[in-house]
């Protein structure tokens, strides 16, 4: 298939080379090879993810028998688009047989073959060019470890697997160049897998590399008669044929749900702003990273350059390497890239784009627009919302071009015995460079997580037969961590074990209804605070019991048990937690060193049978809240006592008022006006029900209304209010059934 006879020799050959990338994968990821069933690379959120999405993709087509694109198992009642998630389902489809033993094991078997594979293809591009074992095998060894790769690899599945990237060149180009069906059809599997094992952005790159390599085929003369032909636009239209016929099963699974709204909410951050936070500085490219324990010291001092997404800024080429590079462009340029142009134009503008919008120097960002401003215009392709990821396609012209270099190096010393070292001096050089070797135990505890247990009481769930759904606490992200998406990993991660629905969880993207269906629990907005240090608090004016509000949720979510992971909070918040859910749950069901799981059968069957108020609050810190919602007064020194545990709306701002039928209510509170006298409009479900004449001073204010069975919204605005946030203040409000004494 690649235009090389496959004789018993020849296949005897790449097995060795791959067999010699699998031992040094081996080699630099130690930890993994020690304890293959239990360690995997990397220690976040992204890792426990990518095993979730491993175990869902067989689960949700073999057992669910649903599209694996989308999922009611997290963020449950709502369920989560996956079609911009880093789904990869060929890597969960291939993994399945291993899965039976652990996800750690069915993990790291991807991530090993990720790292086999993408040495061995670079391997086969760079002896298409070459014809030199030894440089083509260095080159190889240069794209499957580079830092850019290895870094990505480490809790970053999809990225893993770039293999197919040049393996759908080589194919392209050798479909180009013989106009043989047996290409056609190859360079179509490989755009499958480079999508399907990876992701869409690898789609993305790979469509970019052959609109690059057609554009300046088509423009060079002694080209443009062997391109632009009949034959060409048979064998590519051929190809594009069979990558539909190939893909149509996962093709056809995920159409229902490439809706304009999930694209949109998916690129809806994709902002220059946010691009140009995910670029890396121009430094990092000669920075070592921070994962290479032996250099290490050299990256310390630097960190600043890394922050604040070292996996998105970490691209360094390497010494050795840039000089072997360097080697082969001057020769190259010397013929004026007769041979290799095709290669040189690719590298020069995935260079370009990796830059990002601007240009960054030493962690300032200059003026100097990049060519990924133009990028960022063009519909669909604005999805890749990380330049730095752009960098994974330059490493493989790197490569070429240091696989070349090489060559001529060894050229010019062909009549010495420097010739016979040089090789072996350059891969020790590499290798050096591109380690991955923690040298200390923190080190090692930062890049891989030791230990993937997951404890017995959630295999003891999920033996239950009846349908419900878990609480997983934290279930929002800590952003006061260095890992904010620790926990929340880590329980889709718990989900392969009970595999029921949960409240919550980690996606790439979400909706303002997936944060809402857990910002509006109590519980969950209270162990938010928690975790950031806040105490057990719910951001709320709400002076009735929340626990009434928490329960109702129960209920409505059809939630069977609330587990809280221990090591989210230190001693003193675990008690809070724990103490609290003891408090209307009665004693936990399972206690270890690491989870406590309460059930929630005492409370979920009167769920909904009582009048509960609540508000739809923002994530972030109580300080920090999101439209609809309330800021607290209380810890500013700029209020007086008489502010303590007020609140102010913004405007306008929501309470919900939930009764299972109707009724009559008497809402009481104190309240001012923040900025002046003015009135303030009461709605009761878009109805006006009230003004409240509001003063600088707290007053007392009382009114009579009637509620519906269900969900009623009150609402507070202002017509005079001076910005969005001087709307009212509230110390106090009850909501009491009305009753004439």
């Amino acid at each position: 298939m690649l235009g090389i006879a496959l004789d018993r020799s020849e296949l005897k050959k790449y097995c060795i080379i791959a067999l010699a990338y699998l031992v040094l994968s081996l080699v630099l990821f130690w930890p993994v090879t020690l304890n293959i069933a239990s360690t995997v690379p990397g220690a976040g959120g992204d890792t426990f993810q990518s095993m979730w999405e491993l175990w869902w993709v067989p689960y949700s087509m073999f057992t669910l028998h649903s599209s694996p694109y989308f999922s009611s198992y997290v963020f449950y009642p709502v369920g989560a688009n996956l079609v911009t998630q880093t789904l990869t389902p060929l890597a969960g489809l291939i993994s399945a047989v291993f899965q039976p033993v652990s996800l750690a094991l069915a993990f790291n078997f991807v991530f090993l073959l990720g790292f086999v594979l993408a040495g061995l293809f670079a391997y086969l591009l760079a002896f298409h060019v070459t014809k030199h074992r030894a440089a083509s095998f260095i080159a190889g060894v240069i794209y499957a470890f580079s830092p850019v790769h290895t870094i990505h690899a480490f809790g970053q599945l999809p990225f893993t697997d770039i293999a197919f990237i040049p393996l759908f060149l080589l194919l392209f180009l050798r479909m180009i160049e013989e106009k043989k069906h047996v290409y056609a059809i190859g360079a179509a599997f490989s755009f499958v897998f480079l999508t399907f094992l990876g992701d869409i952005e690898q789609a993305l790159m790979a469509i970019l590399l052959a609109f690059f390599v057609l554009a300046y085929l088509a423009i060079a003369k002694s080209e443009r008669q062997k391109v632009l032909n009949k034959k060409f636009g048979v064998m590519f239209a051929e190809m594009i044929v069979a990558i539909l016929i190939i893909g149509s099963p996962l093709i056809l699974s995920m159409l229902p749900y490439l809706t304009p709204g999930a694209l949109s909410n998916f690129s809806s951050v994709a902002s220059i702003k946010y691009n140009e936070l995910y670029s890396p500085d121009l430094l990092s490219f000669f920075i070592p990273s921070v994962f290479n324990g032996l250099l290490s010291p050299i990256s310390s001092g630097f960190s600043y350059i890394a922050a604040p997404a070292v996996a998105e800024r970490t691209t360094y080429i390497g010494y050795s390497v840039l000089l072997l590079a360097l080697v082969g462009l001057a020769h190259e340029y010397k013929s004026r890239f007769k041979n290799t142009a095709v290669f040189l134009v690719p590298l020069v503008i995935f260079g370009l784009l990796t830059i990002g919008p601007y240009l960054q120097v030493n962690g300032s960002v200059t003026g100097i627009p990049g060519l990924y401003q133009l990028y960022h215009l063009v519909p669909l392709f604005n999805v890749f919302r990380e330049p730095g990821r752009f960098d994974m396609v330059v490493e493989l012209f790197i490569a070429i071009f240091a696989a070349i270099g090489l060559v001529k190096l060894e050229e010019k010393f062909a009549n010495t015995n420097i010739k016979r070292y040089l090789p072996i001096v350059f891969f020790a050089l590499i290798i050096l460079e591109y380690n991955t070797w923690p040298v200390s135990q923190g080190m090692l505890n930062s890049m891989y997580t030791l230990n993937t247990t997951i404890p017995k009481a959630y295999y003891q769930i999920g033996a239950l037969p009846s349908n419900f759904s878990v609480l997983m606490l934290p279930a929002l992200p800590n952003y006061t961590s260095s890992q904010p998406d620790l926990f929340i990993g880590r329980a889709m991660y718990y989900q392969t074990a009970f595999k029921k629905p949960m409240l919550g969880g980690y996606i790439t993207s979400t909706n303002i209804t997936q944060e809402f269906s857990l910002v509006n629990v109590p519980l969950i907005t209270s162990a938010y605070y928690l975790q950031n240090g806040q105490g057990l608090v719910y951001g709320s004016p709400l002076s009735e019991n929340y626990t009434n509000s928490t329960e109702f949720f129960f209920g409505a979510y059809n939630v069977g048990f609330v587990s809280v992971m221990r090591q989210a909070y230190n001693n003193t918040e675990l008690s809070q937690v724990a103490a609290y859910l003891a408090s209307f749950l009665n004693y936990p069901v399972y206690q270890s060193n690491d989870t406590i799981v309460f059930s929630t059968a005492n409370v979920t069957s009167i769920a909904g049978t009582q009048m509960v108020t609540y508000t739809p609050t923002l994530l972030g810190n109580q300080h920090s809240i999101w439209q609809p919602g309330w800021l607290l007064y209380g810890s500013s020194p700029l209020y007086s006592s008489e502010y303590l545990d007020s609140w102010f709306g913004m405007n306008p701002a929501y309470i919900n008022i939930y009764s299972p039928n109707f009724t009559k209510i008497n809402v009481s509170m104190r309240a001012l006006s923040p900025d002046g006298a003015k009135t303030e409009y009461v709605y009761l479900n878009s109805q006006p029900l009230v003004g409240l004449n509001l003063t600088t001073s707290f007053k007392n204010y009382s009114f009579v209304t009637g509620i519906n069975p269900g969900v009623n919204y009150l609402v507070f605005v202002s017509a005079e209010n001076k910005s969005q946030y001087s709307n009212i203040a509230i110390s106090n409000i009850t909501f009491k059934k009305y009753s004439i004494s």
